[in-house]
């Protein structure tokens, strides 16, 4: 199934189980001090900039924190997982006969298949926004700083092409890792129950990259050392907070 189409059916799955938690009574509880608050989530991206000539659209995976201080000052660390299957750049071009399957040892069609594969790890720091002074929820708004990396990966499913077996698909990889930014901009639900807590994030990342290897094996010619990959993405993640110090009284 299409990433895409993945991405917003999980978004209705989720927005139909917030609909149906909302509507349950629960008895608030105090919202205030300090919070440390892990989260998971998934989404998709659009690569653009130097990575949109290799990549089409990838998902991600990610697993991060927020430390949240009683002014709502924000510390965050989180880690990206990215992978896909729109691959533009044909590392094995000149591996395929005419008709543009690629022919393994046993002079048979070999099962090879490119896949897209990165990272991006990253700490910062922000800004929570609340809507309401008896809320926690609000406008998220981080910067962070941080790594990304990303790589094109093979599966031959007979291990019958000698270009990519034992290790000599370093040379098509395309590795590459780079210093990058990445600026989140968030709606973030944390509920006066403490049942529902989750937020909508979009996601900018900018990499100052180069090409690890130094050259590549299909063309012959050194890596690129100079790149400039840029990704915009959309995320939903579901928050487990704890909160510390708070000192709101609550009546029943």
């Amino acid at each position: 199934m299409p990433v895409n189409k993945i991405f917003f059916s999980l978004v209705m799955v989720y927005m139909m189980g917030f609909a149906s938690l909302s509507g349950q009574e629960a008895a608030e509880k105090p919202s205030d001090g300090n919070v440390i608050d892990f989260g998971v989530g998934l989404g998709m991206n659009i690569p653009m900039a130097d990575l949109n000539n290799r990549f089409g659209r990838n998902m991600n995976f990610s697993i991060g924190g927020d430390y949240i201080t009683g002014h709502n000052w924000v510390i965050n660390g989180e880690l990206l997982y990215l992978f896909g299957d729109q691959i533009k750049e044909d590392v094995l071009a000149p591996f395929r006969t005419s008709s543009g399957v690629i022919l393994g040892d046993d002079n048979q069609i070999a099962d090879v298949f490119l896949r897209q594969r990165g990272m991006y790890l990253g700490v910062g720091a922000g800004k929570l926004i609340p809507f309401s002074s008896e809320s926690r929820s609000g406008l998220k708004v981080v910067m962070n700083a941080g790594i990304l990396q990303h790589h094109i990966r093979f599966t031959d499913e007979r291990n019958s092409v000698a270009q990519i077996r034992a290790g000599r698909n370093v040379g098509y990889d395309r590795l590459t890792r780079g210093f990058s930014l990445k600026e989140t901009i968030a709606y973030k639900h944390l509920s006066k129950d403490r049942r529902l807590n989750f937020e909508f994030a979009l996601d900018f990342i900018q990499g100052f990259t180069s090409e690890v290897r130094a050259y590549n094996f299909d063309t012959g010619l050194p890596t690129i050392q100079s790149r400039f990959d840029m990704l915009i993405g959309a995320r939903i993640v579901w928050n487990l907070p704890f909160y510390s110090g708070s000192m709101a009284t609550v009546y029943y």
